[in-house]
């Protein structure tokens, strides 16, 4: 029976690469830029290999030593696949916002007044307008066409476009119900 295991969402999404097939350290860091998964996830470079170490200390992941200038490659365990499992139903089940920091700002959004609300509601969607481009891009030039990235393409395309219609009510809102080229 496997013991449970709580694993951060860095090493979560990283296990999951590594479920692909062995991969070296910068290996890993271009498939989370290829695929833009630094949008949503917060693996920094500067830290991929402190996860692949912690998920080696776990029992995780392993690593061939590395010989001369040869990269360390990691590779997935048993047991990282079993937690991955089991943390990948736990996260499908769950339901928890899914833009805690938009959400965080909004509940605190009385400390603006209208104008300055309208103006970062402006702001984020110019911000949001720019990353479904990139999004679509990304998307279609991608040579990650497997399932998996697809799902992950689509659901951020229709995240962001709902997003987008919502952003795009508030502002008619606040401005009294005028309609604005936006």
């Amino acid at each position: 029976m496997l013991v449970y295991m709580t694993i951060s969402l860095n090493e979560h999404l990283i296990l999951g690469i590594l479920t692909e097939g062995p991969q070296h350290g910068y290996r890993i860091e271009q498939i989370i830029a290829e695929r833009g998964m630094r949008q949503w996830s917060e693996v920094g470079f500067s830290s991929l290999y402190y996860i692949l170490d912690k998920l080696e200390k776990k029992g995780l992941a392993i690593s061939k030593a590395s010989i001369g200038k040869e990269k360390k490659e990691y590779q997935i365990t048993t047991q990282g696949k079993e937690v991955l499992k089991q943390a990948t139903y736990e996260l499908i089940c769950q339901r928890k916002p899914a833009n805690t920091h938009l959400m965080t700002a909004l509940a605190t959004s009385f400390s603006l007044d209208d104008d300055e609300f309208v103006a970062a509601l402006l702001q984020r969607k110019e911000n949001l307008e720019a990353d479904l481009a990139a999004m679509r891009h990304i998307a279609k030039r991608s040579q990650h066409n497997t399932p998996i990235a697809q799902r992950l393409f689509h659901l951020g395309q229709v995240l962001l476009a709902a997003e987008l219609e919502w952003i795009n009510q508030e502002i008619i809102a606040y401005q009294g119900g005028k309609t604005r080229d936006i």
